[in-house]
């Protein structure tokens, strides 16, 4: 009877990821290392020496150009840094952890606030 239940299982793990959104702190800490870190983990959307995930680049001109941030030394910097953010996206959890995020569609800064009253997030 364990047939059934692989058959399924296979049906299961061959679907899509589905579009979801995520929110969380926004860390950019090195040239082209972009990750959104949510209560479930680190979501890499760039990193270095790498392709970043596609639609990254179109959702980060639109929304994160000239935007300020949050140094790691707790300064304002328009430079790297963190923030707080929404990215719309395809995600795969079942995946090795860089290769997570399948597309990123939109990206949307959010008041830090939420970030830092969020009780399941990590602090930044």
């Amino acid at each position: 009877m364990l047939r059934p239940f692989l058959v399924t299982a296979s049906l299961l793990a061959a679907l899509p990821a589905q579009a979801e959104t995520r929110c969380g702190w926004y860390h950019n800490p090195t040239p082209a290392n972009v990750i959104l870190e949510d209560a479930d983990g680190q979501w890499w959307l760039s990193m270095q020496g790498r392709a970043p995930v596609p639609g990254f680049e179109d959702a980060y001109t639109t929304a994160f150009d000239d935007r300020l941030r949050i140094d790691y030394a707790g300064q304002v910097t328009q430079r790297y840094g963190y923030s707080c953010a929404c990215a719309e996206g395809e995600f795969d959890a079942s995946r090795g952890q860089y290769d997570t995020v399948l597309s990123v569609s939109r990206l949307t800064e959010i008041p830090l606030s939420r970030c830092e009253q969020d009780p399941a997030l990590p602090a930044p």
